[in-house]
């Protein structure tokens, strides 16, 4: 995959993108990248309810559904603080599901929410009670019909793109700066504190289920 800016942020407020829409990042995890020899260390999926466009994604501590207006906002605050900004892609399918293929999908990634991120699956080989980002789009993927993937578990963000290549468009991709933030300096300074203390507790709670 070529290597895109962040295009997220350049979205307009009347921009709509089809159900099932992937999320495609590069270069927001160096341990990834290291683990699964892919620059792809990112996925999640688009969902169209109530004319608003939702993001749902694996990462931790779980499984969460925002908006992609706040997921813009929040790649922008952290491409502010990186010395090389995360790359995001957008890769539409050729073909619009279906409204029953898009009712299976978004049900299925709802379902999802809550569940905790795990990548103990993929380490393993074996299926575990939690989910990482691309076993989440690749299960989601799968209720539409029209993709089937090997140990879902043990994918890779890397390999879940190049398997649905197929059928999805071209990556489109635009370069624009990181965004500004009108928030005050204790509200950001308290909100990556709690970030870090998310992720503490996962790290902590991942590494302890190994010995299991």
């Amino acid at each position: 995959m070529n290597t895109l800016m962040l295009l997220t942020l350049s979205l307009s407020a009347t921009t709509q993108l089809p159900d099932g829409t992937l999320l495609v990042m590069e270069n927001s995890s160096k341990a990834v990248a290291r683990v699964t020899g892919s620059r792809v260390t990112h996925v999640a999926m688009i969902f169209n309810h109530d004319d608003t466009a939702w993001v749902y994604e694996a990462t931790p501590a779980k499984v969460r559904r925002l908006t992609l207006t706040d997921y813009r906002d929040e790649l922008g605050a952290l491409n502010r603080s990186r010395t090389h900004s995360t790359v995001v892609s957008i890769l539409e399918p050729k073909y619009p599901y279906s409204e029953m293929q898009i009712g299976r999908m978004q049900t299925h990634a709802a379902s999802q929410i809550g569940r905790r991120y795990s990548i103990k699956g993929y380490v393993r080989g074996n299926e575990f009670d939690g989910i990482h980002c691309a076993h989440l789009a690749a299960e989601t993927l799968e209720k539409s019909g029209r993709c089937q993937f090997d140990r879902e578990y043990a994918i890779t963000p890397g390999e879940l793109v190049t398997s649905i290549t197929p059928l999805y468009k071209r990556a489109a991709s635009l370069a624009v700066e990181p965004s500004g933030s009108s928030r005050s300096w204790c509200d950001r300074s308290w909100t990556t504190w709690f970030n870090y203390g998310t992720w503490c507790r996962w790290a902590c709670y991942e590494s302890w289920t190994f010995c299991w």
